[in-house]
């Protein structure tokens, strides 16, 4: 009776304007165990099969997880929030903290040009030497084309920090510094070489102790062991261990879990108490600086954000960014004016971190706004490369039969060794101009897919495996057709001489 009481009081009082009115939004528990939120999220695990999922969502001083499905399916490991994951192109935001938490030591600026820590730095603008300021790298408006760079990553984990960024010495930019906004990883791979150049320690080590461990993130680092990765092949979730290199890590391989993403959104928010040179960088990495902004005007992909230092800043003062490694997908939102953050992270290429992220947010923020599902690009291109798959793996089948009957069904032409010429060169010379384009199919890909330069190797990497299979596949059928062509002339040459 006392709490009803209470609540009568309250509400006169806020009728009367004696307590001003204000609109609460949903606490963590009530969102996270929804039925319609939980109906909406399941909905985008079944439409693009989503191996595992994993939900950490903060309210204030509320905190709570939600997990689905696995971290390793054939072991049936369940995924929760201590597991290990990558976090993708969210590691960014690490990188340029450690950038900004070595200038608040005094040992660089970021008004600074990288040549002033990079003896051997060298890039040029329109044929003519220009430098690069660090503040350039860290808000993507280098002049380093995204596209170009990405396809020269080397594979092999050996390859470091200063490997890596050895692929821009003396590159030829697209843009002339600080003029255009042009989303680039290669940037940041050269931000954790300036990092361990700065430093004296190793990128990883850096981070790891300057900042994952002051925050309490005691589960996170780099090369560790994390949830078993998934690509699509054959319309279904398949195991695979993407290879990388170590000196990539910068810009897309920090690994960390759900339970110590909830510590570094709290960290951003203000929430927990850091060493005070720590806790300036991270207010420094939520700056905007205007002077910093692109020339053109172009402030990032979005047009309600800007790009700094590593996130997404939106005009209402929410930081974000999202996360794509070959085998895992992540998203993280923060507020820190609502105390309210969001993070996601999936095991697979699926896009469901986004959906359950986007709409945790809203839900949160007292919004229930559900965008509509779509399935994610690269299932769409794995159904159509798996059906063409067996079209074409069909039709080589057939072929083969034909090839083999072709002598008895070719007993009974009657043409010229003239016309029979003119027939093969009918058949080799389209079937010739096919292979070439069967072959570069990978390539037209990758490009399709915004990464020009991308061949076989990097399509197989980042999850088109059944479009390389498909491809071959093609190249088989179409080399068949060419040796049936051939095979067909010779046999009706040898037929008409005798």
């Amino acid at each position: 009776m006392k709490k009803i009481f209470a609540i009568i009081i309250m509400t006169v009082l806020t009728i009367g304007g004696i307590i001003p009115f204000k609109a609460y939004a949903a606490d963590v528990d009530s969102v996270l165990n929804d039925p319609d939120w939980n109906d909406y999220v399941e909905q985008s695990i079944d439409i693009d099969k989503t191996p595992g999922l994993a939900v950490a969502a903060v309210k204030g001083t509320e905190v709570g997880f939600k997990n689905w499905g696995y971290a390793n399916i054939k072991e049936k490991t369940p995924m929760t929030e201590d597991i290990p994951v990558h976090i993708g192109s969210c590691s960014k935001a690490f990188t340029a903290l450690a950038v900004l938490l070595l200038q608040e030591e005094g040992k660089l600026s970021i008004e600074d040009s990288i040549s002033d820590y990079i003896p051997w730095w060298h890039v040029t603008y329109n044929g003519q030497d220009v430098d690069i300021k660090v503040w350039q790298l860290l808000n993507h408006c280098s002049g380093i084309p995204n596209a170009a760079t990405m396809a020269k990553y080397p594979l092999y984990k050996d390859a470091d920090e200063e490997k890596i960024a050895h692929i821009a010495e003396n590159l030829e930019l697209k843009y002339a510094p600080g003029d255009t906004f042009e989303y680039c990883n290669l940037g940041y791979c050269i931000l954790a070489y300036l990092t361990e150049t700065v430093s004296g320690m190793p990128f990883d080590e850096y981070v790891v102790k300057e900042i994952m461990q002051p925050i309490g993130m005691t589960h996170s680092g780099y090369d560790l062991s994390v949830a078993q990765g998934y690509i699509y092949f054959l319309g279904r979730p398949k195991s695979y261990n993407d290879p990388h290199a170590k000196g990539i890590e910068g810009e897309g391989f920090a690994v960390t879990t759900a339970s110590d993403m909830v510590l570094w959104m709290k960290a951003q928010m203000g929430q927990i108490d850091l060493p005070e040179k720590l806790e300036n960088a991270i207010a420094a990495s939520h700056e905007i600086i205007e002077a910093h902004y692109p020339k053109d005007g172009i402030r990032c992909d979005a047009d309600d954000c800007s790009y700094f230092n590593g996130w997404y800043i939106t005009d209402d003062g929410a930081i974000e960014h999202g996360g794509w490694n070959p085998t895992f997908k992540a998203q993280v939102i923060i507020d820190p004016n609502k105390e309210t953050a969001v993070f996601t992270d999936c095991n697979s290429t699926a896009n469901t971190q986004w959906y359950a992220m986007n709409s945790c947010y809203n839900e949160l923020n007292g919004n229930r706004n559900y965008i509509d599902i779509v399935r994610c690009d690269m299932f769409i291109i794995d159904i159509i490369a798996s059906a063409l798959s067996l079209i074409i793996a069909g039709i080589i089948l057939f072929t083969v039969i034909m090839l083999m009957t072709q002598k008895k069904r070719l007993a009974a032409k009657t043409n010229t060794i003239k016309k029979e010429r003119l027939l093969l060169y009918a058949r080799i010379i389209p079937l010739f101009i096919f292979l070439c384009i069967s072959i570069m199919l990978p390539y037209v890909l990758g490009a399709a897919l915004g990464y020009a330069g991308f061949g076989y190797q990097q399509v197989w990497t980042w999850g088109g495996q059944s479009a390389i299979v498909m491809c071959l596949l093609l190249d088989v059928l179409i080399i068949f057709l060419l040796i049936t062509s051939i095979a067909r002339y010779i046999r009706r040459k040898n037929a008409i001489i005798d």
